[in-house]
């Protein structure tokens, strides 16, 4: 048992509830002080000191001296952040929404971590009550829900900020008609217009109202359509560079009526001003003049992908061009695949990392997206987050420090984190392209086969073997053992559905017999098998970690996977009967060749499912 001392009754709960995931084995009495920053412990048998700045380091210290209090009885630990704000975006619009039970979940550990923002990334998921459309269906919070949400989240130190649209990335609120008004194109506002500024003052007004902090990210990424479609019939054209400083002074002046301080992301400044129309493009600069004209809001540099430092530390050089704030984000990779992308989250953010304390950037959000379906549950982030939040406490990391802080503070080992990279990286070194070989496979059509050739580069079976064996000896917590129970029938699942793919791939040859296609039914059969006890293992996983919205979708994949099979196996005896002439799996073998610059290729399920349109 330990025992708190010189904290509040709300602290110590606090303290009680972030040490809770570690097992204490030990009498301990605690005496804790408020410092004016940083965190300083000293253990001596079964008396300890904690001496603390913020509320996060507070949070952070308490489960520092709990984990390492279990490894030895004697020990002297001080640290500094290196960073003032240390934040984690959460992705809760696509398809996946956590519920607040999660989202506290996820608030305790970051506190224990050292996060001290943690960036809610709504888009369309929250109450607008003025918008009844908004958010329709997809499991969007009430304003009781946020509000409660962000007390929490003050209880640790974690002060959750809203992270909304304000210009694009805003189609499901825009495929109302409800919404027809504000509507340039598919997911893009309409500059200009009067119900625009309407509806941002509801939007605005609503985004912010729940929360306890005046800071509020309005986002106006990637809007690359931007007066390309209503806005061009009614005013004809006009370039986007002042279609997005008209519409971001109109965001400004609302956020400024409210009392807020607004972020935005800073991409389109450089794809607008680029001769190439590029993202970033290190030929952009930007002139006192032109920054001058901006109205006061921070910038984001976003990028995910460079796994050199000097990359990001010129774009920095370029950022400060734009602004005085700047704000880094990084990427934990939890998107557009089936499992996280572990050794490129490592190289990025630490080459990004590095460069933004050279550069002085002193705000960095490790972003978790789930683009693509949301098929990546939240627990698999937890050794992401770490590894980020180790930068703001060590000045050289390595893996070492990283899955010892991890232990130490998160009650388990860092291994079935890093098994978890070995569903889709075949390079034996980082996954540079991002190849999603699961997910391939898993909607690889068992007749069209569209990445036989690609998926012919690199070998399944053996490296699937030894993830399998791996997993089933891995050990996590008890909170994450349905996510464990997922990951073991997912690696499961992919190699039987390889040996399916080959199995019926088979039958295309000259001379395929009988014999060759009751193999290949078995294998349907055991596929079928296989699908339907993975589809029953995410149900359960993401019931604990997610509203009910969104997994239509899963049902609708891995259900449409098994009704395949259902088919295949009917086509395959109707070919026995002499009826059917397999006539797909007779067309000519091509690469697939959409996303195809890694060892096997990158594909978001709509592209590998099937060559036509899933709606049209």
């Amino acid at each position: 048992m330990i025992t708190w001392r010189g904290l509040t009754d709300d602290q110590r709960q606090a303290v009680q509830a972030v040490c809770a995931v570690i097992a204490s084995t030990k009498n301990l009495v605690v005496d804790c002080q408020h410092v004016p920053t940083g965190i300083h412990i000293q253990c001596h048998g079964e008396q300890a000191t904690l001496t603390y700045g913020s509320t996060t380091d507070l949070m952070h210290g308490a489960a520092l001296l709990c984990g390492q209090a279990q490894k030895t009885a004697q020990f002297d630990v001080q640290q500094q952040p290196r960073f003032e704000v240390m934040a984690a975006m959460l992705d809760v619009a696509r398809n996946g929404v956590p519920t607040v039970a999660m989202v506290k979940q996820m608030i305790r550990r970051l506190a224990s971590m050292g996060y001290n923002e943690l960036w809610l990334y709504l888009e369309d998921l929250f109450e607008i009550p003025e918008e009844p459309y908004f958010g329709r269906g997809r499991g969007c919070y009430g304003q009781a829900e946020l509000h409660e949400i962000a007390l929490y989240g003050d209880r640790f130190g974690v002060t959750v900020v809203p992270a909304v649209q304000t210009l694009a990335h805003l189609h499901n609120a825009l495929k109302w008609d409800a919404h027809l008004a504000v509507k340039d194109t598919d997911d893009t506002l309409l500059v200009g217009a009067d119900a625009t500024k309407r509806f941002l003052t509801h939007l605005l007004r609503a985004a912010s109202a729940p929360f306890t902090t005046n800071k509020i990210h309005v986002g106006m990424d990637e809007a690359y359509q931007l007066g390309r479609g209503r806005y061009l019939d009614q005013n004809g054209f006009t370039d986007q560079e002042t279609l997005i400083l008209q519409q971001l002074k109109l965001v400004v002046s609302l956020t400024q009526e409210l009392g807020l301080k607004a972020y935005m992301w800073s991409d389109l400044w450089f794809t607008f001003a680029s001769d190439k129309h590029e993202m970033y493009d290190p030929a952009v600069h930007f002139d006192p003049a032109f920054k001058a004209s901006l109205p006061p809001v921070g910038q984001v540099y976003w990028d995910y992908y460079h796994e050199d430092e000097q990359t990001y530390r010129d774009r920095f050089a370029q950022h400060f061009e734009l602004s005085d704030d700047v704000a880094f984000a990084g990427g934990i990779w939890t998107w557009s695949a089936l499992a996280p992308n572990q050794s490129k989250m490592l190289a990025t953010i630490d080459a990004g990392l590095k460069a933004a304390k050279a550069s002085g950037v002193q705000q960095v959000v490790a972003t978790m997206w789930f683009d693509d379906g949301a098929e990546v549950p939240f627990s698999a982030a937890w050794y992401g987050l770490q590894a980020f939040a180790t930068y703001q406490y060590h000045d050289e990391v390595t893996l070492a420090i990283i899955d010892a802080e991890y232990e130490t503070m998160q009650g388990e080992a860092a291994t079935f984190y890093q098994l978890l990279d070995h569903f889709d990286n075949f390079t034996g070194n980082i996954n540079v392209d991002a190849d999603n070989v699961s997910k391939i496979i898993l909607y690889e059509d068992l007749m069209l086969q569209r990445y036989r050739q690609n998926l012919s580069a690199v070998d399944i079976e053996g490296p699937y073997q030894e993830l399998i064996a791996a997993l089933s000896h891995a050990q996590v917590r008890e909170d994450n053992q349905l996510m464990m129970i997922f990951y073991r029938q997912l690696a499961q699942t992919i190699l039987v559905k390889q040996r399916t793919l080959k199995a019926i791939a088979v039958l295309s040859k000259d001379g395929a017999d009988e014999a060759q296609a009751e193999a290949a039914l078995i294998a349907v059969t055991n596929c079928k098998t296989a699908l339907e006890q993975l589809l029953g293992d995410f149900r359960a996983l993401w019931q604990q970690q997610r509203r009910g919205n969104g997994f239509e979708i899963i049902d609708v994949r891995l259900g449409g996977q098994i009704a395949r099979c259902n088919t295949v196996t009917w086509r395959i005896n109707e070919w026995l009967a002499g009826r059917d002439d397999l006539a797909e799996l007779r067309e000519p073998i091509l690469p697939m060749d959409k996303r195809n610059n890694g060892l096997v290729g990158h594909g978001l399920y709509k592209e590998i499912v099937s060559a036509c349109e899933l709606s049209f």
